[in-house]
């Protein structure tokens, strides 16, 4: 009963969270239209999980009691949510939204790999690194701003390599190294982490135990703050560089599977 309490508290429906999923929601109404496709499934499926990381325990837990609650959420707003949400926009509708100014130009700068690349990593060390982080949790704009800034910015860290213009992707092989790079980085930081002494985030030693959890998560559970981090860092190392190279897989499970641009369906060279 004790560890159904966990699961059972914590549920919120802030209304900034609310607006954001309805600002995602409505534009891609405006801009696809209501139909249910493989598109839109997608897209939804990444409201959802936005959803799921910002108004579940997950984030009580998170911004209270545990920083692995708050990695888990981190990785499923910054990899998992951001990629749903590109996967769910089709063709047509992307090459209309870049043609408007200045989405077109602030995208053909921020969509450019190696910013996109610098943005995508950088957010996770930048906002892991204690003084930001403990920052964060103690001030709810700076917070806010976290947490929408890892869906914006997955996105354009995705962007590259899963584009819905295929033309503007980067080449298999270049994609590959993309995301390979990204996972290194991810790594190095989980590494950093796990290794480090405990209390590198100084606001879950002793943390306030305003919903009576702490004994359950200390004592029965035995997740010390030490315990804490380290499964935090094992979740950044290992499930998160695990996202990015399986996104490697699919890129390159497509390159292997497109038929050779110079043979015609017949086996013949094209001119």
């Amino acid at each position: 009963m004790e560890i159904l309490q966990l699961f059972n508290t914590g549920w919120s429906f802030e209304p900034w969270v609310l607006v954001f999923a309805s600002i995602l929601l409505g534009a891609y109404m405006l801009g696809v239209g209501v139909e249910l496709n493989r598109y839109s499934i997608l897209y939804v499926l990444g409201v959802l999980v936005m959803l799921f990381a910002l108004l579940s325990p997950l984030d009580f837990l998170g911004r209270h009691y545990l920083f692995s609650a708050h990695m888990v959420q981190h990785i499923l707003l910054l990899l998992i949510t951001p990629l749903l949400l590109l996967l769910g926009i089709p063709k047509a509708t992307a090459e209309k939204l870049l043609k408007i100014e200045p989405i077109g130009r602030i995208m053909r700068v921020l969509g450019y790999p190696a910013v996109a690349w610098f943005l995508g990593v950088g957010a996770m060390w930048v906002w892991h690194l204690p003084s930001i982080h403990d920052m964060a949790l103690n001030n709810n704009s700076l917070y806010i701003i976290q947490l929408i800034s890892f869906v914006l910015i997955g996105m354009i860290f995705w962007w590259p390599v899963f584009t819905p213009l295929k033309s503007k992707r980067l080449n298999p092989l270049t994609g590959t190294l993309y995301l390979a790079s990204a996972c290194l980085g991810c790594t190095v930081l989980g590494m950093l982490i796990t290794f480090a002494g405990a209390g590198l985030y100084t606001a879950y030693l002793n943390p306030a135990d305003t919903a009576g959890l702490l004994p359950l998560i200390r004592n029965d559970l035995c997740i010390t703050p030490g315990v804490d981090q380290q499964i935090g860092g094992l979740t950044m190392w290992v499930p998160g560089c695990l996202i990015y190279l399986s996104a490697s897989m699919i890129t390159l499970a497509q390159w292997y599977g497109a038929p050779d641009e110079g043979v015609s369906a017949a086996g013949h060279e094209v001119a």
